[in-house]
């Protein structure tokens, strides 16, 4: 049973103000842009009464702070790309943020990235204060701990087929979440993530298949951060010119699909996911097809798609997350007319 404590509306409010200074350097093999940061943070909710909880109705603070991108490419063959910011005060704590990206061809066409991210941050608003007329979804989440995220990882492009083969790796320390009865909560321990997949696209004269593949496992903690094991997409497709080469022509069939799992389920109250309970059920296992035809003649692009045909021939059977269905059969017809160039 939910309780009410007002018919008065409740809202959440915030501002922010920013203003940077920066100075740049730039040439063909190397660009910093650095400067100085000033922000101005204002969060708020309506005021409530609740027993046994006080929640403030405002936090803010002013925070300063530094920001720096870099560039740099050498021998034509070499790339590196470097973000970094960094921000304190004395409400949210340090901000902290850092992606670092290398790009190069050991050999021409065949391509090698890899990337290290990391980020420190306070948890977002929503996880802090919410209030409600509901009194069970009043909370104040004290002496929160910054949410700590790094990232590892890269991929290898190859001639071959247009094939990309990725990897990642992803740790997450105080991971921020909704529990099952809509509470904010942090983890005491981390939660790691792996992914590996690839991206192929086959051409047999005007026929083509373009598959993305993608498996993923939750090492640990994965009862609150549960997720598909597999993704996999794929579209079969012809393309070809038309009517004395006038115009081009694309028809195909596109399917998406997600391994079965137990989502975590929407909360329209919240506006957020929180851990499924027990009267929850798992969703995926369910393929989804579209039937798509496109033709371009100059300026004027055509296209009819047909969204989630299986549905014409059975009961709709997929989610997009619990008690949300996905949506039944539906058909698209547009033109679009580009009247300059």
């Amino acid at each position: 049973m939910i309780n009410t404590s007002s018919s008065l509306p409740t809202k959440k409010y915030s501002d922010n103000f920013s203003n940077t200074v920066s100075l740049v350097w730039d040439n063909e093999k190397f660009k910093l842009d650095a400067g100085v940061r000033y922000q101005m943070l204002k969060f708020g909710a309506t005021e409530v009464v609740v027993p046994n909880l006080t929640i403030p109705t405002e936090i803010k603070e002013n925070r300063i702070g530094a920001v720096g991108n870099l560039q740099i490419k050498l021998f034509d063959k070499v790339q590196v790309n470097s973000f970094l910011e960094f921000s304190n005060g004395s409400e949210f704590g340090t901000y902290l943020k850092t992606t670092n990206n290398l790009k190069f061809e050991p050999v021409k066409d065949y391509f090698v990235n890899a990337k290290v991210n990391f980020q420190s941050v306070y948890p977002s608003f929503n996880y802090l204060i919410n209030t409600s007329n509901y009194t069970n979804f009043n909370y104040y989440l004290q002496d929160a701990k910054n949410q700590t995220i790094t990232e590892i990882g890269g991929s290898i492009n190859l001639k071959w087929f247009k094939t990309e083969l990725f990897a990642n790796y992803f740790r997450i320390d105080n991971y921020t979440y909704f529990d099952a009865m809509a509470m904010p909560r942090q983890t005491d321990s981390s939660v790691n993530i792996s992914q590996i997949g690839g991206d192929a696209t086959f051409s047999y004269g005007n026929f083509h298949l373009n598959t993305r593949l993608q498996f993923q496992n939750v090492l640990t903690n994965k009862d609150i951060l549960p997720m598909p094991d597999f993704i996999g997409r794929a579209n079969i497709f012809y393309q070809s010119k038309a009517f004395k080469n006038a115009a081009e022509i694309q028809a195909g069939i596109k399917v998406y699909y997600f391994s079965k799992f137990g989502s975590r389920e929407y909360f329209p109250i919240l506006n957020e996911y929180i851990l499924p309970n027990a009267n929850s059920f798992s969703i995926g296992g369910q393929p989804m097809i579209d039937l798509y035809f496109n033709m371009k003649v100059k300026k004027m692009f055509f296209f009819i798609e047909g969204q989630q045909i299986g549905t014409v021939l059975s009961h709709n059977k997929a989610y997009a997350f619990p008690s949300y269905p996905v949506y039944d059969f539906r058909l698209n017809i547009g033109i679009v007319w580009y009247l300059f160039n």
